[in-house]
């Protein structure tokens, strides 16, 4: 059976596509966005991607500008680092770390399960602190034929004409390019602040247990959790009426 075609076209740059002026860091308001859209059913599957790489600096400054620390301590990627090295540290045994997985587990239900399809991307960008190791951000969603909106986790149909569309300028430097659209939501909220009006400071693992504050280590969960606002966003409505242009 043949693939379904994808239509690809560059759409302007982030700030043309939003309400108000963003105030994001990283230029990301002033990125060039390339639209990848292909039928799937009675819905359309949307790719969104920026044309610009976060290394190591760039994809923490996203996530601290949402969630800065509330208090003192180490770096601030040892801390982040540690703090999803959970996965590793509960796999290699240790009753304290597998129960305190297993909390993470069941507070945080698919939100965490599909971080968890992430989360090596996130480490090894951090990790490299050559800044090689890239991420490209793409917002990824299906619009049903009523307008509903759900979010999409992987690029896998349009990887190849995404790493196609990618300028030769952003390529440059980069030893190693991932595509991912966990980091793709996480711009959203980045772009336009008032959509975290509703995160709370803090959050419990379990009813009366310690308080867990927000701080970029939990963006991500944070931005699946909230993802029904997200993708209910100014910017989503934007693209999707540029779409239909």
């Amino acid at each position: 059976m043949a693939s379904t075609p994808v239509m690809v076209r560059r759409i302007g740059a982030v700030r043309d596509l939003l309400p108000l002026k963003p105030a994001g860091p990283l230029g990301l308001e002033d990125a060039a966005v390339v639209l990848a859209t292909r039928a799937a059913g009675g819905a359309v599957e949307n790719y969104l991607m920026f044309d610009i790489t976060l290394g190591r600096r760039g994809l923490m400054d996203l996530l601290f500008a949402l969630a800065p620390y509330k208090a003192h301590g180490p770096d601030r990627f040892g801390r982040v680092l540690d703090n999803w090295g959970i996965f590793d540290r509960a796999r290699n045994g240790g009753a304290a770390s597998n129960s305190l997985f297993m909390q993470h587990v069941n507070a945080l239900g698919v939100h965490w399960r599909t971080f968890e399809q992430h989360r090596d991307v996130f480490m090894r960008v951090f990790e490299d602190q050559s800044e090689g190791t890239r991420v490209v951000p793409v917002i990824a969603w299906q619009t049903g034929s009523g307008g509903s909106r759900r979010l999409l986790t992987g690029t896998g149909p349009v990887d190849d004409v995404l790493a196609a569309s990618l300028s030769a300028e952003n390529r440059f430097g980069a030893k190693t390019l991932h595509f991912d659209t966990l980091v793709g939501l996480v711009t959203i909220p980045c772009l336009q602040p008032e959509l975290t009006r509703r995160w709370p400071a803090w959050r419990p693992l379990v009813k009366g247990g310690k308080s867990n504050y927000i701080g970029p280590a939990s963006v991500p969960i944070m931005s699946l959790m909230h993802r029904r606002a997200l993708l209910n966003s100014g910017l989503i409505r934007a693209v999707e009426a540029r779409d239909d242009d």
